[in-house]
């Protein structure tokens, strides 16, 4: 299967775009591809250990920021490297059009803690920005690398 995310060229950062079928194989995508920036080809992330990860946000772009951003903790505060994301929900506000609710996505993750001998980090990432950031269901399915993807997401990452 060919990857459902994809690289972008920018000035001085990094950008990453996504596909997905679903909101939730969509913000999978964009941490795997995320994940696989920062680690070299050659590293190997097992699956010892789980992690229950819960983030909010006001709308589906600041939910994917707060997602990449929860993500990037892991990795770099508490010494947690993702190898997949076991299962993840994203929950919609009941009424989106009222502002009276957040987005939020319940996922688990599973990995291993970094080991300098076995994991070589290859690009330190500091940050998720709001520049270029998309987030959005397609209005005709198949744009991009998936022929199946219905969404849509795009992030420049601070480097």
């Amino acid at each position: 299967m060919q990857p459902r995310y994809e690289v972008l060229e920018h000035t001085a950062d990094v950008g990453l775009r996504g596909f997905g079928k679903t909101p939730e194989e969509l913000f999978a995508t964009m941490a795997i591809g995320m994940i696989r920036l920062i680690l070299s080809s050659d590293s190997h992330v097992s699956h010892t250990e789980e992690r229950h990860i819960e983030v909010e946000g006001h709308d589906p772009e600041s939910l994917m920021v707060a997602w990449l951003s929860e993500l990037l903790f892991q990795i770099y505060s508490e010494g947690f490297l993702p190898g997949a994301v076991q299962s993840i929900r994203i929950q919609e506000p009941e009424n989106v059009s009222a502002d009276s609710g957040e987005y939020s996505a319940s996922a688990v993750i599973s990995g291993e803690k970094f080991q300098p001998e076995t994991h070589e980090l290859v690009l330190e990432i500091k940050g998720v920005t709001y520049h270029m950031l998309k987030v959005e269901r397609l209005d005709e399915p198949g744009r991009g690398r998936d022929p199946e993807a219905q969404w849509y997401a795009q992030v420049i990452l601070d480097i």
